[in-house]
């Protein structure tokens, strides 16, 4: 059982509070190495004394992390907390003007990258730490990486060398007050807007304590979770690292999802949780390591950051019940506005092609005209949570409504309630694309293909992707007597240099107009739906 913890409680503070009678005792499984909870404490403490010894890392400034799940990137967040530092969180993909732009918006003092970070040696105006990626790997693991993979960040200053000891440690940890952030998380806000978001400690640790409504089993029956949504995602953050050391258990960490390596690694280890992306369990059906193994391990199964199609959930637990394993998949529901679940279906709360039943804390309304309706009715879905965000950066005004004496969210999303209180997806209202389960911003790839010479006009949709659930598709109208194939290559160049790699267009289309509604706006309902036809993959 994890402890309940004090309201002031950092993240930091809480994986010391919870030693709880746990007996397992290693913190992370990493590639064929495994460290225990005690080392990887003493690394935090140090990498503390020596962030704030070297680099001046105090209360009240930041820390950015562009890594994938990671020791290094675990070791960093909890030694910034102890210092009293916000952590800002950004995708490893991220083109290196925008990860420099995210780093000064926050307000950042310092840098961490990985080795294969596509920057080269970029200037990103602020002291940055490479991490090498096959540190904390076991010898076959590490000679593997280092024969298939040639780092691609050079210049940097080497992040392992700060994990060894000081000999006078003097860093304690640091409080922050309940308005202060903690965290920093990038999200599509509620209208499909790109935003950063701010985190006090309280939702992360709140959130975790409630561990006990979502599984299936005592924690006591649990020993591991695999690890590979990333950590500058909520759920990868919360549920997936920080719950992992609350509860004292095992966190797989995994670099990148690939199903093969993946699947050899979730039946080896035992893994009890499976957290993912509807890819990753569609691509999981396609491997027999994972499919004929003994998955009696496996006991709980959740799945979101997309919808996820009916017949992959009933071919996923059909295949779980004949490999042996008690577990069925379940879908969430959340915003990065709430950390990540909010509502999530359980073994005791499961409702066939809902997203899920409140967790406690949570209230759902259903609104239309800012008026609640009445169950069945299609409207905004509005939430009412002891897990918001304290807002979001340098913006002001939130997507906050007051109701019934209560602070609602107003989520951008459509859906129902029907009598019982389980909630039920219609369709987005922001304008967003997912693309394997990672949220993708039309209005940043429109204005990277808008610099291209010779554009006029452009507007991005989401088409059907049967793989990734959606993919890009953009329509370009060209300027008078343009070259397309030309214009095409430097909206693709364009886009590679200052987008992440699922944003980058599966299709680029040229129309000699692009539709406009009634007051000159490019239509882009008409292109949407237009997305929907005679999509094929090439």
């Amino acid at each position: 059982m994890i402890r309940s913890l004090p309201a002031d409680a950092t993240m930091y503070e809480a994986i010391l509070e919870n030693v709880s009678a746990s007996t397992v005792k290693t913190a992370i499984s990493y590639y064929g190495r495994k460290y225990s909870f005690d080392r990887v404490l003493r690394w935090i403490d140090t990498l503390a004394d020596n962030l704030s010894a070297e680099f001046g890392i105090k209360k009240g400034d930041t820390v950015t992390l562009c890594m994938p799940n990671s020791p290094a990137a675990l070791i960093t967040f909890y030694a910034a907390n102890k210092l009293g530092a916000a952590v800002n969180l950004v995708h490893p993909f991220l083109p290196p003007e925008k990860l420099r732009e995210s780093a000064k918006a926050t307000g950042s003092r310092l840098l961490l990258i990985y080795d294969l970070y596509q920057c080269g040696r970029f200037d990103f105006g602020l002291p940055t730490l490479v991490s090498d990626s096959s540190y904390f790997m076991g010898l076959a693991a590490k000679g593997y990486y280092k024969l298939t993979n040639r780092p691609t960040a050079f210049g940097y200053i080497p992040f392992e060398k700060y994990l060894k000891d000081r000999k006078n440690p003097h860093t304690s940890p640091q409080k922050f007050g309940d308005e202060e952030p903690a965290v920093y998380l990038a999200s599509g806000g509620t209208t499909g807007e790109p935003k950063i978001i701010a985190h006090n400690n309280l939702v992360f640790n709140v959130l975790c304590c409630k561990a006990e409504e979502f599984l299936s089993e005592p924690i006591g029956n649990y020993r591991a979770l695999y690890n590979v949504l990333p950590i500058f995602h909520g759920f990868g953050l919360c549920i997936n690292m920080h719950m992992c050391m609350l509860m004292r258990r095992v966190n797989i960490m995994c670099i990148k999802f690939n199903a093969k390596m993946s699947a050899r690694q979730i039946v080896k280890e035992k893994a009890n949780i499976l957290t993912g992306v509807p890819t990753m369990y569609l691509k999981l059906l396609g491997e027999k390591a994972f499919t004929q193994a003994d998955l009696s391990a496996i006991k709980d199964v959740y799945v979101g950051g997309d919808r996820t199609p009916q017949p992959l959930i009933d071919e996923f637990n059909e295949m779980l019940r004949r490999q042996g394993s008690s577990a069925r998949m379940y879908e969430g529901y959340g915003l990065t506005e709430t950390v990540t679940v909010c509502l999530v279906n359980t073994r005791r709360h499961c409702r066939e092609n809902s997203i899920g039943y409140p967790l406690s804390g949570t209230e759902v309304m259903i609104t239309k005209d800012g008026k609640k309706l009445p169950a069945g009715e299609v409207g905004e879905i509005w939430l009412h949570s002891d897990q918001f965000m304290l807002g979001y950066l340098h913006e002001e005004g939130a997507p906050f409504a007051e109701y019934g004496g209560k602070k609602w969210l107003k989520t951008g999303d459509y859906g129902w309630l029907d009598e019982d209180g389980f909630l039920y997806f219609k369709q987005r209202i922001k304008n967003m694309i997912k693309v394997s389960g990672v949220p993708v911003y039309p209005s940043e790839i429109e204005a990277a293909a808008q610099e291209a010479p010779g554009v006029k006009k452009v507007c991005a949709v989401g088409i059907p992707d049967p793989v990734k659930g959606q993919a890009v598709r953009l329509f370009v109208e060209c300027a008078q007597g343009a070259d397309r194939a030309k214009v095409e290559a430097e909206i693709r160049e364009l886009c590679r240099r200052k987008l992440i790699v699922y944003a980058q267009p599966k299709e680029i289309l040229f129309e000699d107009r692009l539709p406009v509604n009634l007051i000159g706006k490019i239509d882009r309902k008409v292109l949407e739906a237009r997305g929907q036809e005679n999509f094929e993959l090439h």
